[in-house]
């Protein structure tokens, strides 16, 4: 997929753009030739070696251990920084990555690796409109920076931002033509825009490079489905399930048959799609859903428990839970599980709201009043693009960054 081999690349930009960095911070240290301080230098070569080769080989726990401890020796670099933000990206935690990263920053302003990775643990953390704007920030500095730009243009897409998505993406039209997913946006953006003519070439430009395989009719299907074009859709998509090896094809075959009204359809291709991938935690979601709407709360409960069981970390599965107990009146396991889609995706309005309606019907008028509220601020300042749903991005939000 293209998100995580361009992610794999973004990725090792810092590591080792920063290596030229590696001893500076040492010889600054002090001009004494004492033992102590030969020790001190030696120290901290040591830690900086063997957190770049732990780095390097993916040994996150380790790099972390050792760049903590050149923090607690009073090493304070962007090389530090920055390679720990790496750590903490490549392991899940982008509010550290992000922090880690600032820090780096205000050390070394001008290094755009690191207004990169920025972007992208932003990005990383579904907080698409900061990272278009730290990907915008890299641009400034790097016009020619081919990754900033196309991950700017993928966020504007994810947020429904068709003009914005094209000024990036038009760019890297010569660079990128062979590229599925960037036809795929590029076209979806300038068929939103009806711009019919330009779409068609797009799109003749990618059955042209897709060369008749299944995951070129994944993405017509998800093009045409973003579009409206439900026949269209529904044909691509079926020649893309005829593999049954290739995720998501199932997936949106039951998305297509929701939007139809045929609910009973869409959870046979759901079924198959978790048979298939049981790590496609929003298959569960879209089945436990159903169950919801059928007034069936018990069996959506046992659909998304399995789901978590596959993916821990999905905020949607525990916000769908939280709905499902809410209907059972349990309100204390719905708390509980809209807490945990919070602390994985704060900024998401509507687990607010939830939350809210939770504590509502729990007697908690006050802390509903709070996260009611919550809700309103944060719809109003990040609201949803629709696109997001047919990103690339979302075919691998479960895959961590690769190590170099």
């Amino acid at each position: 997929m293209m998100a995580r081999s361009r992610t794999k690349r973004v990725c090792a930009t810092v590591v080792f753009s920063l290596l030229f960095l590696r001893t500076s911070f040492l010889r600054a240290q002090s001009t004494s030739p004492t033992s102590a301080h030969q020790s001190f230098q030696a120290d901290g070569a040591r830690l900086a070696d063997d957190g770049r080769n732990a780095l390097a080989s993916g040994k996150y726990v380790v790099a972390e251990k050792d760049y903590n401890e050149l923090l607690k020796l009073g090493v304070h670099s962007p090389l530090v920084y920055s390679n720990l933000g790496v750590v903490y990206m490549r392991t899940g935690r982008f509010d550290q990555a992000i922090r880690s990263f600032l820090e780096a920053q205000a050390l070394a302003p001008n290094v755009p690796g690191i207004r990169l990775n920025l972007g992208l643990a932003y990005f990383r953390k579904h907080e698409f409109r900061k990272a278009a704007w730290h990907f915008g920030d890299t641009l400034a500095a790097d016009p020619k920076n081919l990754q900033a730009r196309y991950l700017k243009g993928e966020c504007h897409f994810m947020l429904d931002e068709f003009s914005d998505a094209i000024a990036a993406f038009e760019p890297l039209e010569s660079v990128e033509q062979n590229d599925l997913e960037y036809l795929f946006m590029l076209g979806t953006s300038y068929g939103m825009l009806k711009r019919t003519d330009d779409s068609l070439r797009v799109f003749q430009r990618m059955v042209q490079t897709g060369d008749d395989t299944p995951h070129l009719h994944l993405l017509l299907g998800k093009a045409y489905l973003a579009l409206g074009q439900n026949e269209s859709a529904a044909e691509e998509l079926k020649r893309a399930a005829a593999s049954e090896t290739i995720p998501f094809a199932h997936y949106y075959l039951g998305i297509l048959n929701r939007q139809l009204g045929h609910p009973e359809s869409a959870s046979t291709e759901f079924e198959k799609e978790i048979r298939i991938d049981p790590r496609n935690a929003l298959a569960f979601k879209e089945l436990a859903e159903i169950r919801l709407d059928q007034a069936d709360p018990k069996s959506s409960i046992a659909i998304l428990e399995e789901g978590i069981a596959h993916s821990h970390d999905v905020p949607e599965l525990y916000a769908t839970l939280g709905r499902a107990y809410i209907q059972v009146f349990n309100e204390a396991k719905a708390i509980s599980a809209l807490k945990k889609a919070i602390a994985i995706s704060p900024s998401v309005g509507s687990y607010h709201y939830q939350l809210g309606r939770a504590y509502l019907k729990a007697g908690r008028r006050a802390d509903a009043h709070a996260e009611m509220e919550r809700a309103r601020i944060l719809t109003a300042q990040a609201p949803q693009g629709k696109m997001r749903a047919f990103s690339s991005e979302q075919e691998t939000e479960s895959v961590t960054d690769g190590s170099h």
